[in-house]
């Protein structure tokens, strides 16, 4: 929204013509999201389930009752920052709607008096990531070239069926959700975790993949909408600063399912 609104207001003010830079906009959606989850967090607790406390925990007493699934609250204003700042594309509006319905299923799960169970979470996970695979799959598949692999020590990156892709890509996000959601109550190390791998991947997206000449340099695939990856990675990155911040020692939500997956998405 703001991309498009410098459009407008560039003939009348020719520094709106900043709102288009993917710098710019990485710094608004970052301190943004910071700010936003700070302020907006604790006004939510009342609208939050209260943990039912970990069976294998060693001081289960220390989350019994506190509120959890505060990750419904940080992803939603992810979804939002996203829409109101960056240039989405529909591929990225899929993936930021089927983020928030990953959030969704583990806040239900948070909220449920008994919880569902590990086999009935993995296999919501895994329909989850196949409905995501096939969604990438088909829109890169339309894409000049098809799907394509890049491999280490290739030079050339190597184009592949849409059922490999899809299902390499389903075991992957399967994966990375329940690897997360390992974590799942111990905020603190899923979401530093998470945090480094969010700044990382948006460091590679924005000066690497989203850059024509370095890509080139490093032998790499260029990706025209790297920089968006970028600013959402860098823009989720600011919100779980801001969770982690206001959740600092001694913490008083816990993210849940509702962020633990998520993430893992």
């Amino acid at each position: 929204m703001i991309y498009a609104l410098a459009s407008i207001l560039m003939p009348y003010f020719g520094p709106a013509r900043l709102l288009q830079s993917y710098a710019v906009l990485i710094v608004i959606a970052l301190y943004a999201g910071y700010e936003l989850t700070v302020k907006l967090m604790p006004r939510c607790y009342g609208f939050l389930p209260r943990d039912r406390g970990r069976e294998f925990s060693v001081t289960p007493e220390a989350s019994l009752g506190k509120p959890t699934g505060g990750g419904m609250v940080f992803v939603t204003i992810f979804v939002l920052t996203m829409i109101l700042v960056a240039p989405l594309r529909p591929l990225h509006l899929g993936i930021l709607a089927l983020t928030w319905l990953t959030m969704l299923t583990g806040f239900l799960d948070d909220r449920s008096p008994v919880s569902w169970g590990e086999y009935r979470k993995g296999l919501i996970d895994l329909v989850i990531s196949l409905g995501a695979s096939l969604f990438i799959a088909y829109y890169l598949s339309r894409r000049p070239g098809g799907i394509r692999f890049w491999l280490p020590f290739l030079s050339k990156s190597v184009s592949v069926p849409a059922a490999v892709f899809t299902a390499v890509s389903t075991v992957i996000i399967w994966a990375s959700i329940n690897t997360t959601n390992c974590t799942d109550g111990v905020d603190g190390l899923s979401g530093a975790l998470v945090l480094i791998a969010l700044i990382t991947m948006g460091a590679i997206f924005y000066f690497i993949l989203g850059h024509v000449d370095i890509a080139a340099y490093l032998l790499v695939p260029h990706l025209a909408d790297g920089a968006v990856w970028g600013l959402m990675s860098f823009s989720l990155a600011g919100i779980l600063m801001g969770y982690l911040w206001h959740n600092a020692y001694p913490s008083s939500v816990l993210m849940g399912d509702a962020g633990s997956r998520a993430l893992g998405f």
